[in-house]
């Protein structure tokens, strides 16, 4: 059965080809622009079998003062719900339907998840921005590269790195105000500020950059009397990293990094009796700690790299005094070798200890109690012929020390239609599978009728086309089949996880415009369509359309208007979440020779009221200012 699939598979084809760059609220396209998360290797996008989305540094430049979270959440197809809430509001990433557990998300191509939490996910709030060199998102199955959890999407930031022309450095922050749409006022209520210095010496290059982020004025919950207002909860982070590099020679480098990452994080509290929130004086302060060892050695076919990381998580909840404790260190180790211009070949092996310790109320989980292991040897082959046809398949073997052996694969091929020297048609097709292994605090508070959770099994189908004309017009369409079994679900009236019994079912289609009319302007229109059981669209609205403009009114200064349109949807206990409009405005100059940027943005233009999550605030109109100082 599976050999029948994956020949079937390699008939699929794929989209457009056009030789432009590309540049949108999301996304900067080239002919010859090259991507690293579709195939762990550097690959032209024109040659890829799926649309990979990328957030460069010239995106990032004009949307100084918003987030990571707040640009991921432009792309179509995905929806991080509890953005537009308090900084400090726990994040839902949907992509094509799927829930966090089915996203995995990579700092430099290294898993960060967090093996004490209950969806096994990383908070995206603990990377500012300004350590950020470019972000892709790959979005369908990818467990044949990265293992499980990677069934609907693939998120994968990739930092800055040390500059290779001496010294260098930067200074930046920003004020601004953080209110809801009820209560509007000028206080200065939300304050960033960043140093950046890297640099080279001989063979040494270095980076270390330092975060720190505060901000206030609006509650986590919202009242449901409106002459009782709610008190305003905090959110305070740090974060530090550090990147070193020393080149041995020309083939061999070896790499290390460490970040620390901290954040306090004030919330309300929910009344069960009274059916409504609370005032609450709860908090929650988060710790992380991560190391990793990134050797590379290049050679005359190929290179072999190793990516080595230990991740320590530590998480206090008061007054309840309840703390959570993971810590996950493994390797994947990989060999791409190249046995023609049109050939290569990956193989690779992973492998992941993970660990947790939970004192609760409710329960204990002592430290060593919940251990568990996993290797993955996996094999990826990418062919790129001269007459336009290219494909990359693969296949992955997950052995797991409980669950025993899960077999994965996937088959993406594209075919290229050369109108000219800067154009191309290309089709587009994908065909795989997808696991996702019992997070730790899902198998220790299981439902315990239940012998043994079982992973949860995807099945992913994907077409389309890519048309790219000239450096004026590119376009993509992608529409998208996925089937879940053994869904992993959460029994409300016991408070346990169980397995839900069936096939569910998730189906859309994922469309993008970027149009440039003239060098200075650029318009790009995206527009996305989710389908599946309305029992499993919680939070995850069917329609969402955006707009993004980019006018360099001066060649030293430009705007940007984002608009974007997000559709009704529902929560738990069938609450109605209306639908709701959003408009904002970016403007940023540079001055004395580039030294300076200053930026202004104003977000929610027209104080839309709305909810993304039933009975948490949400912001409304808000002013930012900032500038940055490069030396």
């Amino acid at each position: 059965m599976r050999k029948g699939l994956f020949c079937v598979g390699a008939f699929f084809f794929a989209s457009i080809v056009n030789a432009q760059q590309k540049q949108d609220s999301t996304t900067v396209e080239q002919l010859k622009e090259v991507v690293v998360t579709a195939t762990k290797i550097p690959t032209e996008k024109k040659n890829l079998g799926k649309v990979v989305y990328q957030i460069t540094p010239e995106i990032i430049e004009r949307n100084q003062g918003r987030s990571v979270v707040d640009l991921i959440n432009d792309v179509p197809g995905v929806e991080i719900n509890g953005n537009y809430s308090t900084k400090g509001q726990n994040l839902g990433y949907y992509i094509r339907g799927g829930r966090n557990r089915q996203v995995a998300i990579l700092i430099d191509g290294i898993s960060v998840n967090d093996p004490s939490s209950f969806n096994g996910d990383f908070d995206l709030r603990q990377i500012p921005l300004s350590q950020v060199e470019t972000i892709e998102i790959m979005k369908g199955t990818a467990s044949t590269l990265y293992g499980t959890g990677a069934a609907t999407g693939v998120i994968n930031v990739i930092l800055k790195k040390a500059s290779e022309n001496g010294f260098n450095g930067s200074f930046s922050s920003y004020i601004g105000s953080n209110n809801s749409q009820e209560n509007q006022s000028n206080n200065i209520d939300d304050l960033s500020a960043n140093l950046n210095f890297n640099g080279k010496i001989g063979k040494v290059d270095y980076l270390f950059t330092v975060n720190a982020l505060q901000s206030g004025g609006l509650s986590a919950a919202e009242s449901s009397d409106n002459n009782i207002k709610f008190e305003e909860d905090t959110f305070v982070r740090y974060n530090s990293l550090l990147k070193i590099g020393y080149n041995i020679s020309d083939n061999l480098r070896l790499g290390f990094f460490g970040t620390f990452d901290e954040f306090k994080s004030d919330f309300d509290a929910y009344d069960f009796f009274k059916n409504s929130y609370v005032d609450a004086d709860n908090s929650m302060r988060n710790k992380q700690n991560r190391f990793g060892f990134t050797p590379s050695y290049k050679y005359n076919k190929g290179e072999l790299k190793l990516n080595g990381f230990y991740t320590e998580i530590e998480r206090d909840v008061s007054p309840t005094d309840d703390k959570y404790k993971g810590k996950a260190y493994g390797f994947d180790i990989y060999n791409n070798y190249n046995f023609s211009k049109q050939i290569s070949v990956l193989l690779g092996l992973s492998g992941q200890y993970q660990d947790m310790y939970q004192k609760t109320m409710f329960s204990s989980i002592e430290e060593g109690s919940a251990e568990q292991i996993f290797y993955d040897p996996y094999v990826s082959i990418n062919y790129h012929s001269t007459f336009g046809f290219n494909l990359n398949a693969g296949t992955r073997l997950n052995i797991h020390d409980e669950y025993g052996t899960h077999f994965v694969y996937s088959i993406n091929p594209s075919y290229n239609f050369s109108t000219s020297d800067e154009s191309y048609f290309k089709l587009l097709g994908s065909l795989s599978t997808a696991f996702i292994t019992p997070t730790l605090q899902e198998i220790f508070n299981k439902k315990p009728s239940i012998g043994d959770l079982k992973p949860e099994k995807d099945f992913t189908l994907e077409g389309g086309f890519e048309w790219y004309l000239s450096n004026k017009l590119n376009f993509n369409v992608v529409y998208f089949y996925r089937e879940e079994t053994d869904k992993i679900g959460y029994d409300f009236t016991t408070f346990q996880t169980i397995n839900d019994e069936g096939v569910f079912l998730a189906r859309g289609v994922e469309a993008e415009l970027n149009y440039q009319p003239v060098k200075k302007i650029n318009f790009t229109f995206y527009y996305s369509y989710i389908n599946r059981e309305e029992s499993l669209l919680l939070k995850i609205p069917k329609n969402k359309l955006g707009v993004n403009i980019a006018y360099h009114i001066l060649d030293n200064t430009q705007v940007s208007i984002n608009g974007k349109y997000v559709d009704s949807t529902k929560d738990f206990g069938d609450i109605e979440l209306q639908s709701y409009k959003l408009l904002d405005l970016f403007v940023n100059h540079k001055m004395l020779n580039n030294k300076l940027t200053v930026f202004a943005s104003v977000s929610n233009l027209f104080n839309e009221d709305y909810q993304e999550i039933a009975g948490f605030s949400t912001r409304g109109r808000n002013y930012k200012f900032g500038l940055q100082i490069d030396f």
